[in-house]
């Protein structure tokens, strides 16, 4: 895939521009699409923020997503106030508590038709609307960073020949589509290309069902913008056409797994052996 990428970004004959549109419209999609995975790998597998068996007598991680949901409720009051957004999210998380119940309480209440809070249709109920807050607050804030970084990139290696700056908000919108419907249509090789290379991690982030995972393009996004910025000096001082591909080469090449590579099997069946011995003492 880096073969591939390097060889096409050299044909294309890319610039300074290209390299940083490539990596902001990169970083925004496919950061995005980990994002999403995570979230979903949490809702069907649990995993750390999922909600293993309750244990009688100890506060489970159901009643702590239940308490989430009730705070993110009042966050959504304070946000949005009496509207039908809070009047939905507001039912979800009445469903989230009565699910979440005992079944001796359920039987008390009435509520004996409603499966044991053990079962998955039972925690899928009880984490939605944690989850439909948790996504809307980071597809809102993932965005916004974007798209405020892409008002700084627009001023120095600009791809649209206008500035949000006056506009109305649907006016900003609509600029904001546009830079990233150009980056697509310009560089979905790059995208697609990036996106096979990682697809193992964004298989094992739904497997592991893990919402720390979702940290992990914001990590991504500071090396991203490093790069950038280190991009935009070099260009200002003329010297983007000689850094351009040694800094695509820094960034992408697969290093740790290069140097696998020329490890012996020998060398990696000592060190398991190693490791084996050691477990057993």
């Amino acid at each position: 895939m880096f073969f591939i990428n390097f060889v096409w970004a050299v044909y294309q004959n890319w610039s300074a521009t290209d390299l940083v549109w490539s990596l902001w419209i990169s970083s925004l999609v496919l950061g995005y699409a980990y994002i999403l995975v995570s979230i979903f790998g949490t809702l069907f597998f649990g995993g750390d923020a999922g909600l293993p068996l309750p244990q009688k007598g100890k506060y489970t991680a159901q009643l702590s997503m239940v308490g989430m949901n009730v705070f993110f409720l009042f966050a959504l009051l304070f946000i949005s106030g009496f509207s039908k957004y809070t009047l939905y999210y507001f039912f979800l998380v009445v469903l989230s508590i009565l699910f979440s119940l005992s079944r001796e309480k359920k039987e008390r209440l009435g509520l004996h038709f409603l499966p044991d809070r053990e079962t998955f249709f039972s925690r899928l109920i009880i984490q939605i609307p944690g989850i439909l807050f948790i996504l809307g607050f980071f597809t809102f804030h993932f965005t916004f960073f974007h798209f405020i970084h892409s008002i700084f990139l627009n001023g120095f290696f600009p791809i649209l020949q206008e500035s949000p700056f006056g506009m109305t908000i649907d006016e900003t919108i609509g600029y904001f589509i546009h830079l990233i419907t150009i980056s697509l249509d310009r560089y979905w090789v790059f995208i697609l290309l990036s996106a096979l290379s990682r697809f193992n991690l964004y298989t094992k982030s739904f497997k592991e069902g893990n919402m720390n995972s979702m940290f992990v393009p914001y990590k991504n996004v500071v090396r991203m913008h490093l790069t950038i910025f280190l991009v935009a000096f070099l260009s200002v001082a003329e010297m983007s056409d000689y850094a351009l591909y040694f800094i695509f080469v820094v960034y992408f090449l697969p290093v740790r797994d290069i140097i696998g590579l020329f490890k012996s099997p020998s060398q990696n069946k000592t060190v398991l052996d190693f490791q084996n011995n050691k477990s057993i003492h």
